[in-house]
């Protein structure tokens, strides 16, 4: 007990670093379910379990309005986001899908789901603009990126909760559930999270500022008060020199740090979309050859969900190790080897006169090295990230350029999917997929810079060429 005792002490701040990410982390579990969804919820509506009649493109809509709030929020609603500090943004989220999964669980009609999911969507939008950017700000260095790891996670974790214990569930309970979450995750932002120091010495709060950075201060790099002032001290020489430019999107393109950092996750947000995730996900269960052999579509598609949230859940431990450079040079190599088996055979049955009947099986072992490589790193890594490589003026609007720029990508390869693979068949677009994720892995070797084990004012440091102190105090 005495040991134990001392651990605690030692480590209180990395736990409620800890506990706060969890926190936080159950909304993107919410927003996994909300993504998992429609496909469980919209069999059961049509067949009458919500107690009201709907037409498919009532539906339609249903389904759509999700991707259409969380476009939505930052254009519309940004300059809320903006005002009301990390933490509020969390509750404001918290409150935002209690309301919706309230509409969803008791809805009396398709106007009420439309309402809901569009509501939804907002909250959603919060999530994944604030939420790294959130903790990115109250954890440690040497726990922050696989803290961020655990929020994105979350995501999948939540889908494949869904997708698993949702199948033997009712409508109303599978609803019920993510409002029961949404009720849990608004009460533990309320009692267990205080607001992010930076967000304080941004607003001028600083007596608040420095009961927040007291409040996430790890003890084990030193209890005494010199130590804690030192740190706090840095903190607010950084954020304020920060905040001395301007708070816009053309601030991201104006100092070559930014320009930089932008240029790394614009592009890591696009190439994670054009790495062929979206095919894997959308289409595979309908693209994938059918044969007589062991691999089948459905059950490889239940596999490489769960793949897909082991691998996540090992890029946890692995992120704040080898660090972010390594681990995305790694991920992208392996998605390109992926796709391209996928792009081998499909060549082979498009474009040549060979029998493929032997061969079938191939492409399934493409898509679960694609599924694994992918989990590895480039789930998460750009939202790693747009929480590490600006600076506090322009955190907030990074965060929403990638969310975009990994809308945008998603949304049109997914539309050109199918008229390229139509057209110019399967092995060409898994071709393009190839040479995007070769780009990616090029582009990480030569463009990017590790930020492992790095405070933010040390990244900042680096992003502009100084020189690195040998010992910095601060927790950032």
């Amino acid at each position: 007990m005495k040991f134990l005792s001392s651990y605690l002490s030692r480590n209180k701040g990395y736990i409620r670093q800890t506990v706060v990410c969890c926190s936080v982390s159950i909304m993107t579990f919410v927003y996994g379910q909300l993504l998992a969804w429609p496909s469980l919820a919209i069999e059961r509506i049509s067949l009458g379990q919500g107690g009201f009649n709907v037409t498919e493109t009532e539906i339609s809509i249903i389904v759509s309005m999700p991707t259409f709030g969380e476009f939505l929020m930052p254009i519309v609603f940004g300059f809320i986001l903006l005002k009301i500090g990390r933490r509020s943004n969390m509750i404001l989220n918290a409150v935002i899908y209690i309301v919706a999964w309230g509409f969803i669980t008791f809805a009396t009609s398709p106007l009420s789901l439309m309402i809901a999911n569009f509501a939804a969507g907002l909250g959603s939008a919060i999530a994944m603009i604030i939420g790294p950017i959130f903790i990115a700000e109250i954890a440690d260095k040497r726990i922050r990126g696989s803290l961020i790891s655990v929020f994105i996670t979350a995501i999948a974790i939540g889908e494949v909760f869904s997708t698993s214990v949702g199948i033997i569930l009712t409508y109303f309970q599978l609803n019920l559930i993510s409002l029961v979450l949404a009720v849990v995750t608004f009460f533990s932002i309320v009692l267990l999270a205080t607001e992010s120091p930076s967000w304080h010495i941004m607003c001028g709060k600083q007596e608040k500022a420095e009961k927040c950075f007291r409040y996430y201060w790890n003890s084990a790099f030193g209890v005494e008060e010199e130590k804690v002032a030192a740190g706090l001290a840095e903190l607010k020489e950084v954020v304020e020199e920060e905040m001395k430019s301007a708070c816009s999107y053309l601030e991201l393109f104006r100092t070559p740090s930014n320009v930089r950092a932008s240029i790394i996750v614009i592009a890591l947000s696009i190439f994670q979309a054009s790495s062929g995730i979206i095919a894997m996900l959308t289409y595979a269960s309908t693209t994938l050859p059918k044969y007589d052999g062991f691999w089948q579509p459905n059950p490889t598609m239940a596999l490489v969900n769960l793949l897909d949230l082991i691998f996540n859940i090992i890029s946890v431990g692995l992120i704040d190790r080898l660090g972010r450079k390594p681990l995305s040079i790694i991920s992208n190599a392996g998605d390109a080897v992926g796709t391209g088996i996928i792009a081998s055979y499909f060549f082979i049955d498009e474009y040549t006169n060979l029998d493929t009947s032997n061969i079938k099986w191939v492409p399934y072992i493409g898509i679960l090295v694609f599924i694994s490589s992918y989990g590895v790193a480039m789930a998460t890594m750009p939202h790693i990230l747009v929480g590490e490589l600006f600076p506090a003026n322009v955190r907030y609007h990074a965060s929403v350029v990638s969310v975009v720029c990994i809308a945008g990508a998603f949304a049109f390869f997914n539309f050109i999917y199918l008229h390229v693979c139509r057209v110019a068949g399967v092995s060409v677009m898994f071709l393009i997929f190839t040479m995007s994720s070769v780009a990616a892995t090029i582009f990480s070797y030569l463009y990017m810079f590790e930020t492992k084990n790095l405070s933010l004012s040390e990244i900042q440091m680096k992003a502009m060429g100084k020189s690195q102190p040998k010992e910095v105090l601060s927790k950032a």
